[in-house]
């Protein structure tokens, strides 16, 4: 005598369960890959903000240095007005460089942070849905299961019912 069919439906459920429990566990995997990814993306950022903003703070003190050679070498004074504004306009232009290259720096910190918490929230759905999927599919098989075992007690069949 061979296996029932009930048997068999019960098999297939368990199966089923086990190919998407490993499915969840890949897919955990997978997600804190990616996550970890994020976090380095978000720390070269930030290093490449910090790197563009020393080299915009450098470039700033060239100028000044510059324009203090140059009134040295022309003889202005170096209270006069003129120079005053020179090295003025460096310095509002460069705040407003630094000012930019920071929002911006802040700008992918939050682009990646929320992708991470993005991930994290699908990740979590997609366990929860995992496990209600394996629950699913075992009471389904359960209930084939008993139904045909049932089936083989009772000596009418499904259209004498």
């Amino acid at each position: 005598m061979g296996v029932g069919s009930g048997t068999m439906m019960m098999a297939s459920a368990a199966a089923n369960a086990v190919g998407i429990a490993y499915s969840l566990k890949a897919q955990k995997a997978a997600m804190q890959r990616e996550q970890q990814r994020y976090e380095q993306e978000r720390k070269l950022a930030q290093l490449q903000a910090i790197e563009q903003e020393n080299s915009r703070k450098d470039a700033l003190n060239q100028t000044l240095a510059d324009n203090l050679a140059f009134q040295s070498a022309s003889g202005y004074y170096d209270d006069s007005r003129s120079f005053l504004n020179i090295s003025k306009q460096a310095i509002n232009k460069a705040e407003k460089d630094l000012s930019n290259i920071r929002l911006h720096g802040v700008a992918i910190d939050k682009k990646y942070r929320d992708q991470m918490f993005e991930n994290t929230l699908a990740s979590k759905h997609n366990t929860f849905g995992g496990y209600v999927s394996i629950v699913s599919g075992l009471t389904s098989g359960y209930a084939n299961y008993q139904w045909y075992k049932d089936e083989k007690k009772s000596t009418s069949k499904w259209w004498q019912v």
